[in-house]
């Protein structure tokens, strides 16, 4: 049996894409109970117009398609007129995927990718305030500079030519718009939101009115990064004052379960991380029957691998805080295909080791001595090995999560083992519950299933103000920023 249907989407562009889908039954409908080749759908897209000029626009869609999807097999195929081959488990995937194409293709077309950044500087709240200045302020010997807020008058009386609230609002927007653009090109997409000082490796030096260190950091040729490892300079944020702060008597921060009764009652969780082959391993921590008078002893159990091609973000947004905000702000949306499986090896080596720990969970400086087998090829071919506390709290009771973590590395497993001084700091992330879950996403949902009920309505298929939702977000990054960054009084 073989049926053929044609789809076609013209693009505002010239070049209109045009798919043709087929279905393929591998067998008759009396096989296909016990068949173990159920029925495939095949599609061909191809995109109209001189074969030179959309060869390029035909290859980069097949590049960003392949990547986002690995349950379909999507092929190149050079041929007069160039096309991707596409064969998926059911018709609904084939058809989403076309459309997915389509999508990419109107994108490559108009020169608008997925693979944006959007960067934001906040101007000051204070109210009143139009007359100021921000210089850069160097960071030791890096030679990286953040922008501070160099001088203000005092302008009372006069109209300001800033309004936070309206800026806010073109961010949100501009933010919308971009997680729309990003859900609707690729199929799996995990959101991670986190804190720290944005950094900038390329500027300009002097003062500058916010129009000007606006154009300088958003400038195609600036470079420059969000530091999220905190405990040093710029912020000033110690792992003390901030652990103090979150678990304080009037902290917005809730226990996560009902047996724990307040938010200072909350203990970690460990984990051990480290990379091979730039492919990143993370083993959890399991908590062993106590023995009496003796410490507290781990097994290393779940290990699972966050690949290279989902570390690299496919968009991002940057809030730039100055004035008298301490930290800014990025949200990152990545890949959330993680199919690849974890190296048997480098699993079963990781989950060979043992680890104690002396003291109590509930004191955020003492943490699980880990010791991994030190005879084995593998344990010179792993590195930036680091040990995590992790803390996690609901924020205000919402559907968001405030994750504290502190961080102790090294550089190899062989320091770990014997036990030299690590390098310590900490971070702040914030996500929504269930964001991770992408396993829960099925052939033909939209990975908007992920996002949670507080971002319900982002997406091209589900009803809700988006603009509203995104907004909401924004406000709440903003409100986490403030209190964490409110734990340093310098």
């Amino acid at each position: 049996m073989e049926s053929s249907s044609r789809v076609s989407a013209p693009l505002s562009a010239p070049l209109s894409p045009i798919a043709e889908i087929k279905l393929n039954a591998l067998c008759s409908k009396q096989e296909l109970s016990t068949s173990k080749s159920p029925k495939n759908a095949v599609a061909s897209f191809i995109v109209s117009g001189e074969p030179d000029a959309i060869r390029g626009v035909i290859k980069a869609v097949h590049d960003d398609l392949k990547e986002g999807n690995k349950e379909a097999t999507i092929e190149f195929r050079e041929t007069t007129v160039p096309y991707i081959r596409i064969e998926a488990p059911t018709e609904e995937d084939a058809l989403a995927l076309v459309a997915t194409a389509q999508r990419m293709a109107a994108a490559h077309i108009s020169g608008h990718s997925a693979n944006d950044k959007v960067i934001f500087v906040e101007p000051p709240t204070i109210p009143g305030a139009s007359d100021f200045r921000i210089s850069l302020d160097i960071i030791g010997d890096t030679k990286r500079a953040r922008g501070v807020l160099q001088s203000m008058s005092d302008t009372s009386g006069s109209a300001s030519g800033l309004s936070s609230d309206k800026s806010n609002q073109t961010f949100s927007k501009d933010l919308c718009e971009a997680l729309e653009k990003a859900s609707g090109l690729y199929r799996s997409l995990v959101l991670r939101i986190s804190l720290g000082c944005y950094l900038l490796d390329t500027y300009k030096t002097g003062e500058f009115t916010l129009e000007k260190f606006e154009s300088m950091v958003t400038h195609p040729r600036a470079r420059g990064q969000l530091d999220r490892r905190m405990g040093k300079a710029p912020t000033n944020l110690t792992i003390e004052a901030v652990l103090d702060r979150i678990r304080g008597p009037d902290s917005p921060c809730v226990p996560m379960d009902n047996q724990t009764a307040t938010s200072a009652d909350v203990i970690p969780i460990y984990v051990l991380e480290c990379c091979h082959d730039d492919d990143r391993y993370e083993t959890e921590l399991e908590t062993m029957k106590k023995k009496p008078n003796q410490p507290l002893r781990f097994s290393l159990v779940r290990t699972r691998i966050i690949p290279q091609s989902a570390q690299v973000s496919k968009f991002e947004a940057i809030s730039l805080g100055i004035a008298n905000r301490k930290l800014d702000w990025k949200i990152e949306v990545l890949p959330g295909d993680q199919k690849k499986g974890a190296s048997q090896a480098v699993k079963q080596y990781l989950e060979k080791g043992s680890a104690e720990l002396q003291g109590l969970c509930s004191d955020f400086c003492t943490y699980p001595t880990i010791r991994l087998p030190a005879g084995v090829p593998l344990a010179t071919k792993l590195n930036s090995v680091t040990i995590k506390n992790i803390y996690r709290f609901f924020w205000k009771g919402s559907g968001y999560v405030l994750q504290f973590t502190i961080n102790r590395r090294w550089q190899t497993i062989r320091d770990m083992n014997m036990k030299a001084r690590p390098e310590t700091d900490f971070d702040v992330t914030m996500y929504g519950e269930d964001w991770d879950q992408d396993s829960r996403v099925h052939a033909g949902e939209t990975v908007g299933k992920i996002w949670g009920d507080d971002l319900q309505g982002l997406l091209r298929d589900e009803e809700g103000d988006a603009l509203n939702r995104v907004q909401g977000l924004v406000h709440t990054i903003s409100e986490i920023r403030d209190f964490i960054g409110g734990a340093s009084h310098n």
